[in-house]
């Protein structure tokens, strides 16, 4: 019975978990480029419980029984598949259409990866992501750059004030991994490499298996509203069994304890 208790435990815990997963994926369905979480479940070590039975004989024979000791969440991973694209018509805005991530250098000097491409530029021209870090490119706008123009395989050209041929002032490149599912998600839509996602490769959009930029999109968080609610109910619905379960194993419990009196 003692048992049955620590089972329940853990399953407590572990949709206790799934729910907060879920409900961070559904508090993120506005946020451009969000990638959804996903769980993976594990059930806990066996142990060997010997049972008495009975023969025709009325001998008694003890037989080995498997007790499973409960589940637990093994991992969390990002689901990267592509959310759908949003037609923002703003210069600065890239969609990623296919696999890939745009590299962006944080303070400390060390790299983090991201999907969300709406680009802004610092005091010093330099293309910034949304949330002010610098892209690894290090392309800089001159302080008369009059328009904007991105092409699929990253080459940004600028028009200056007064010239009418457009200048190249450098190329955004993409990069992928071997599994992306094993990056480390920091928050606001930034990724850090990890032994597990395996090393990062960048090449020119379209090449080497990586997707192509979309200027003038955005692409929006892949998170499926329907696809939540309904985990969210067969999440709490377990949550409810296994809370049955400890009241069911407490009233036994209760009932054993009055019957020794």
């Amino acid at each position: 019975m003692i048992d049955a208790l620590h089972i329940a435990e853990t399953g407590l815990n572990t949709y206790s978990t799934y729910l907060d997963v879920i409900s961070n994926n559904i508090a993120n369905i506005s946020t451009a480029g969000f990638k959804k979480t996903g769980v993976n479940f594990t059930d806990l070590v066996y142990q060997d419980s010997q049972l008495r039975e009975s023969t025709s004989t009325d001998n008694t024979n003890f037989v080995a029984h498997q007790v499973g000791l409960g589940t637990s969440v093994s991992s969390t991973y990002k689901v990267f598949t592509d959310g759908a694209l949003v037609q923002s018509n703003n210069p600065m805005d890239l969609a990623i259409s296919g696999s890939g991530f745009i590299e962006v250098e944080l303070p400390d000097g060390s790299l983090a990866y991201t999907r969300a491409g709406r680009l802004t530029t610092d005091k010093d021209g330099y293309l910034n992501s949304m949330e002010g870090y610098r892209l690894s490119s290090n392309i800089q706008l001159p302080p008369d750059t009059e328009g904007i123009a991105i092409s699929s395989d990253g080459h940004v050209l600028v028009k200056l004030s007064g010239d009418n041929d457009p200048m190249e002032v450098g190329t955004i490149e993409l990069t992928r991994f071997m599994n992306p599912e094993a990056l480390n998600a920091i928050g606001s839509n930034l990724y850090l490499q990890t032994k597990e996602s395996g090393d990062a490769f960048s090449s020119v959009p379209g090449e080497n298996g990586t997707g192509q930029l979309i200027q003038g999109y955005s692409e929006v968080s892949n998170v499926s509203l329907n696809e939540e609610m309904v985990n969210m109910m067969v999440a709490q619905r377990a949550f409810q069994l296994n809370s049955r379960v400890v009241q069911v194993a407490d009233q036994l419990l209760e009932t054993i304890n009055n019957m020794k009196r």
